[in-house]
């Protein structure tokens, strides 16, 4: 029988920690045990919108699961196109602002196969044979479902053995834990995986983490454990299975660790468990031959009673006739037979008649087990020797022929002879025995009865009623339809009139959004009315002049990546120089230069563990460099330092404090800026002909650094978080977060902020396909929208022109 898997999960829901949370779930499908299968869903919305209907997608996904029966690969695809559908139809009945866009991960097993589906903002870490990899969708298949744009699942076979295991969290963990930590996290112990990277996410606002594990041997389970039951014997589990030694516990089966809960009994539980375990099991008991031929031997009556039943019964009839006569030969000692014979203490003078016997064969098996009782004291002779039927009837007929006075008048009125008797006599009339209802009575008309009165009267008011609600209740619903439309509109002008008025963009906004409410309900109850279809107008006029929505004069494919490498291209950075854009390439990693003359590309760096390169995590082009020429630097996890120019690499010198932890890196000038947002800091290198040999100076540290995932450095410092909130830090330390006032939807894990100008930040928000423009004070100005700019990576800017990757193409702006 295969083996369930183990599960475990936590989830954090508005910085509220719970073991479950609505954005994940767990359901089987249809079949025997061993053949049915195992789904695990993890679900992220890209808005706040969408966060909140995620749960409901998971739940229409697992009772779509119910009705499949076909190869997971099929079930997968088919619970996929459910969400679609789910989410399109929701959008189509949503205004804008509620519409909302989805990234799913579905883990499907059934027997020994897995499969791993994924569409959108998702991410999984799979353990193998001791080996971890993070797995995220490959565009396009990073299209949020909804969106209209994505080709469906990107769907893998994975490998899945005793031991394996398989992490599926939502993406804004991976801007709080590198890759590598990630992967180092998924390969510790079962039971320290879901503790750690709580500890490392607890502060995010939302995440689901769900974690599924196949047992692993026997033998790999803590010394303590293995101690508590003996090799090869076999125990009573708490399922009431029996397991023996090569079996896991179901301790293993159903592993769901509390994060935030503990049990004070936990302990007695344990004890009480292994208490079970170790009982030895009940011995059968085995009948010997000597009580199996008892058990025979006493069926024996039991087999004879029924064949002897019609024989005891004909010998009770022969000793009934005998007492008869017995009773009559006393009844003629006494010379009293044309006399009625003197019952009682008379007849006990005749002699006692002898007992009846016994008949030992009719003792069944059953009763002979009950114990003997006393027997009791016989009938006296006046019971036992009354009269029969026949005596009694001639004792009747020697009476005197008269009878009784009152016996011949009574029989003179119903017209019998004196002396004859009757058992059933005529009456003459029912009346004072039974009284009827009066409905043999009632009227008839046509060989109908006719109804009660009080039927009459009711049915007439019940007519009544329905004709006067036919004539009024129609009136009354119109009126309230009107007044209710009256009442949509004048809302939905006051409105108008607020947004008018108010200077705060977002508040416009606010009053705006809800005039335009106010006038879709209104469409439903009455349509084509002059006054509303102008009100509607304004209002989708206002919001227009809001969102400020521009398309830039011209975008430009420079090359396209698309067949570069053996993987797709996943770049999370990019720099430009005089001469080349670079990407930072993560799904690889490495480092890509594309040439802006003739669109060519290369790669400039690779990890290499031979040559003590680590995996790249960040890069920044430096033009100030103190060697003559143009230099791209390259940070890798290991914290080393290293330049790209004239077309060779160079180790630079690097002096990094104790404990620092590369989030991104940024150049202003001669100097190198390096973010630490673990430890809440951003410190500033002096460059040097070597490089960056000296100790850096903390420019910055406070506490609205935790979240930063980018780095920007001009005049200031702009740092980007990974819920889309941009912070701007001025002199002396003070941050100011930029509020976005009047923009349509809140930035969702934007990209590096980029200057477009001394007063303006341009930033690429990937989630919504555009390109947003904020002025230094945090206020919204506008945003950029063009086709080419669906599935957009990455984004930078130099001069006046910038560059952008979408679509595994690299493209130039021009504003």
């Amino acid at each position: 029988m295969t083996e369930p898997l183990q599960v475990g999960q936590f989830a954090i829901v508005d910085h509220e920690p719970v073991d479950r949370g609505p954005n994940a779930g767990t359901f089987h499908g249809r079949g025997p045990a061993d053949d049915r299968v195992e789904l695990f869903i993890v679900a992220e919305g890209t808005t706040p919108a969408g966060e909140a209907f995620a749960g409901h997608v998971v739940s229409a996904m697992g009772q779509a699961l119910a009705g499949l029966d076909m190869s997971l690969t099929g079930i997968l695809r088919r619970l996929f196109a459910e969400a679609e559908r789910v989410v399109l139809d929701w959008n189509r009945k949503s205004i804008a602002q509620h519409r909302v866009a989805l990234g799913i991960s579905c883990l499907a097993r059934r027997g020994g196969q897995v499969v791993l589906g994924q569409a959108g903002p998702a991410a999984a870490v799979a353990v193998h044979g001791g080996r971890s990899e993070v797995l995220r969708p490959e565009p396009p298949f990073d299209q949020p479902i909804g969106s209209g744009r994505g080709p469906g699942p990107l769907l893998r076979r994975l490998a899945f053995e005793p031991g394996d295991r398989v992490v599926l969290l939502s993406t804004p963990a991976l801007a709080e834990v590198e890759d590598e930590v990630l992967r180092g996290i998924a390969g510790l112990p079962l039971e320290e995986v879901l503790p750690d990277l709580y500890r490392r996410v607890q502060h995010l606002r939302h995440e689901t983490v769900l974690l599924a594990a196949l047992p692993g041997r026997r033998e790999d389970r803590s010394a303590a454990d293995t101690a508590g039951s003996g090799a090869g014997e076999a125990v009573i589990d708490a399922t009431g299975e029996a397991s023996g030694a090569g079996e896991g516990s179901r301790d293993d089966r159903l592993y769901q660790p509390s994060l935030f809960v503990e049990d004070d009994h936990q302990d007695e539980l344990v004890r009480a468990r292994r208490a079970l375990e170790a009982a030895a099991p009940r011995p059968i008991p085995v009948r010997n031959d000597a009580a199996a031929a008892e058990d025979e031997t006493a069926e024996v009556p039991l087999a004879l009673a029924a064949g002897e039943r019609r024989a005891r019964l004909a010998r009770v009839v022969a000793e009934s006739r005998d007492r008869a006569d017995r009773a009559r030969a006393a009844l003629g000692e006494a010379g009293a037979a044309a006399v009625r014979p003197t019952w009682g203490n008379a007849a006990a003078t005749a002699g006692t008649p002898p007992a009846p016997r016994r008949n030992p064969r009719a003792q069944s098996f059953t009763r002979s087990l009950a114990p003997p009782e006393t027997p009791k004291p016989g009938p006296s002779a006046e019971a036992r020797d009354l009269p029969l039927v026949d005596e009694l009837a001639a004792e009747r007929r020697a009476r005197p022929a008269g009878g009784t006075v009152s016996e011949q008048s009574v029989a003179r009125e119903a017209g019998f002879a004196p002396g004859s008797g009757t058992l059933v006599r005529v009456r003459s009339s029912m009346g004072g025995r039974w009284r009827g209802s009066g409905s043999l009575d009632r009227a008839r008309l046509g060989g109908y009865t006719l109804p009660p009165t009080w039927a009459v009267i009711m049915a007439g008011l019940a007519v009544l009623l329905v004709l006067v609600g036919i004539m009024t209740v129609p009136s009354m619903l119109e009126a309230d339809r009107g007044a209710e439309y009256s009442n949509l509109l004048n809302g939905a002008a006051q409105k108008l009139a607020v947004a008018r008025v108010v200077e705060d963009p977002a508040q416009r906004r606010t009053a705006l959004v809800e005039a335009q409410a106010l006038l879709l309900k209104a469409r439903e109850l009455q349509t084509g009315d002059p006054q509303a279809e102008t009100l509607f107008n304004e209002v989708a006029g206002a919001l227009n002049e809001m969102d400020r929505v521009r398309e830039p004069a011209a975008v430009e494919t420079i090359t396209s990546l698309e067949r570069f490498g053996e993987r797709p291209v996943a770049p999370s950075r990019m720099a430009a120089g005089p001469d080349y854009v670079y990407l930072l390439d993560a799904a690889t990693p490495q480092v890509i230069a594309v040439s802006l003359a003739d669109g060519s590309a290369r790669t400039v760096y690779a990890e290499d563990a031979g040559a003590k390169r680590g995996r790249p995590i960040a890069i920044a082009q430096l033009d100030a460099n103190d060697r003559g020429v143009p230099a791209l630097l390259i940070m890798d996890h290991e914290n080393r330092l290293w330049a790209w120019e004239n077309g060779q690499l160079t180790a630079l010198a690097f002096n990094p404090p104790s404990g620092l932890a590369v989030t991104d890196i940024a150049v202003r000038g001669r100097d190198l800026y390096v973010l630490d947002a673990p430890h809440k800091a951003v410190y500033r290198y002096a460059q040097e002909r070597d490089g960056f040999p000296n100790p850096p100076v903390k420019v910055l540290e406070t506490g609205d650094l935790a979240n930063a995932r980018r780095l920007f450095v001009d005049t200031e410092i702009l740092t980007a978080d990974a819920d889309g909130t941009l912070h701007r830090f001025i002199g002396g330390g003070v941050a100011l977060t930029l509020s976005q006032a009047g923009i349509d939807r809140k930035l969702v894990a934007p990209e590096t902020p980029q200057a477009l100008s001394d007063s303006e930040v341009a930033v690429l928000d990937p989630a919504n396909n555009r390109v947003v423009v904020f002025l230094r004070d945090g206020a919204f100005e506008r945003q950029y929208r063009h086709p080419d700019f669906a599935g957009a990576r990455a984004f930078t800017v130099r001069g006046g022109e910038a560059y952008i990757l979408s679509g595994s193409a690299l493209r130039r702006i021009t504003w």
